[in-house]
């Protein structure tokens, strides 16, 4: 019997994986292979990343569609995103060209501009300066291209026409303008659809039920329109993205990225589309998508759910370095629960590496006296560079860095404050060693680890100034065990943290540094 029952599920595996196999196509491209492994939703399983030039990567990502202020998902997609491409390029020093498509025309938008009373312009202008300035206080680049979809109507409106004069699109009864997915080979190669059944599936316009709008013909009186071939109208979402990335990156596209709720039908059907208009087998070699944000285990976040948090109002509360601490903490495939606790474990955690760099530093400048291993140390950064290196060759494995970053600045300063301690400066090479791998490190994540608080030099000398004098007071106070002038330092130190100003003592010695 059990046999016999195993032997079933390893039949019924089999058919699974056949079953993948014809559903979930993926070509491996031609070209130069690189050191990284990059999960492929085509086939469920990490590939290596090939490349089609040596020391070029195009990138496309989906942009917003701008009819009301951005939240924590967009935010917690595009700064995972901002993180991989720092890795290609600051890391493995790949040349990134990205292009971003802004949707500045869609039922939503008109919807919107129709409640508020406002022109469309006036409601997309205002919402994609919002969108931009929102990425700038992430501290997520610039792409290298931005595409708004009003401004590139005649080359949507010219992708459309190749498809239709290649029979791979028709125009409905409805007058719009319908892809017709039964002209290809292969539809469903990022998601599984179940039998043929589905795409056979009759509609009352369409011809298959799985069809798409490429062209939504005019409704009603009023509704922004743009004349075509077919009648007066406007392009369908999913053709957008197509027809702009094409125009940049022709007929195939090293990566192309957007949030997973974005795989099917949209991400479906732009290689689709794409596929057909090429007339190739694949348009993008690598799709990348990131994984909800949650705001519990089950439920993500979502403007049409009303249950966002918008980046501004999640700015107020949290520093854009500890937002993004965060995301980097997390695989950037999974969905990531947001919650006040996990904001908290990435504030301890950036306020832990700028701790320890402040430590270095003070170990530099004599404050700090410690006797330092450095055969220890430079085994310790020998091996965390190699892990560090597999970790990012792993399909980006951001928080198995942290782990290493963590127990190397653990270790180090468990010398840094030992009980042991030397008054010459052995070590000195050693320490900067390591806060100045960690540094490059957590900089190429995007993270600012230098102060926050910019300070002048006269400002800096005023503190300089508060600094000698709380410590000859604190001296004072240690030396006649005089409790009132203790507290009083502790106050000034308490109130200056307050104000971005840390004082630490050492002994009859204090230092300063800002948040």
């Amino acid at each position: 019997m059990f046999w016999k029952s195993t032997l079933n599920l390893l039949l019924k595996y089999k058919r699974n994986c056949e079953l993948i196999r014809k559903t979930h196509c993926w070509i491996s491209p031609q070209g130069f292979k690189t050191e990284i492994n990059v999960y492929n939703c085509a086939t469920r399983r990490k590939e290596p990343l090939i490349l089609k030039n040596k020391d070029r990567i195009t990138w496309y990502t989906c942009g917003p569609t701008v009819y009301d202020s951005s939240h924590i998902g967009h935010a917690s997609c595009y700064v995972k995103l901002d993180i991989i491409q720092r890795i290609l390029k600051d890391y493995f020093k790949y040349d990134i060209i990205s292009c971003l498509n802004i949707t500045d025309i869609d039922d939503k938008i008109i919807r919107r501009a129709n409640e508020l009373g406002v022109d469309i312009n006036e409601l997309t202008e205002k919402y994609e300066k919002e969108f931009l300035s929102d990425l700038e206080k992430l501290g997520i680049a610039e792409p290298s291209i931005i595409m708004k979809v009003t401004q590139n109507m005649r080359l949507i409106i010219s992708f459309i026409e190749k498809l239709i004069e290649d029979d791979r699109a028709y125009i409905a009864t409805d007058k719009s303008v319908y892809f017709n997915v039964n002209s290809i080979k292969k539809y469903g190669k990022l998601q599984n659809l179940g039998n043929q059944d589905e795409i056979n599936k009759l509609s009352t316009i369409k011809k298959s039920s799985l069809d798409f709008a490429l062209w939504k013909a005019i409704k009603e009186d009023g509704e922004p329109f743009w004349d075509s071939p077919w009648g007066r109208g406007r392009p369908g979402w999913h053709v957008e993205c197509s027809a702009l990335a094409s125009s940049i990156f022709g007929e195939n596209i090293d990566i192309h990225a957007g949030g997973i709720d974005l795989r099917f039908p949209h991400h479906e059907n732009e290689e689709a589309q794409s596929c057909a208009f090429h007339n190739s087998e694949q348009w993008v070699n690598y799709w990348i998508h990131t994984g909800h944000l949650q705001l519990n285990k089950t439920e993500k976040m979502s403007k049409s759910l009303k249950n966002t948090i918008s980046i501004q109002d999640m700015l107020q509360k949290t520093l854009a370095d500890v937002f993004r601490m965060s995301c980097i903490m997390s695989r950037y495939e999974h969905n990531m629960e947001y919650s006040e606790k996990l904001m908290s474990t990435a504030k301890n955690n950036y306020d832990y590496f700028k701790n320890f760099i402040n430590s270095c530093n003070e170990f530099k400048d004599g404050f700090l006296k410690a006797t330092i291993n450095e055969d220890i140390i430079k085994q310790l950064i020998n091996r965390s560079k190699n892990n560090i290196h597999n970790a990012l060759c792993d399909n980006f494995d951001t928080p198995s860095v942290i782990k290493v970053l963590n127990e190397l600045a653990s270790t180090t300063n468990s010398m840094l404050y030992s009980s042991t301690s030397s008054s010459g400066k052995n070590g000195v090479v050693s320490v900067l060693s390591v806060r100045n791998f960690v540094t490059n490190i957590l900089e190429m994540f995007g993270l600012n680890l230098n102060n926050s608080i910019r300070v002048s030099n006269d400002s800096s000398n005023i503190i300089d100034i508060l600094s000698e004098f709380r410590k000859e007071v604190r001296t004072i106070g240690l030396a006649n065990k005089n409790e009132n002038l203790l507290k009083l330092c502790d106050n000034v130190r308490s109130k200056a943290k307050d104000c971005g100003v840390t004082f630490k003592d050492h002994g009859k010695v204090s230092s300063w540094s800002l948040k």
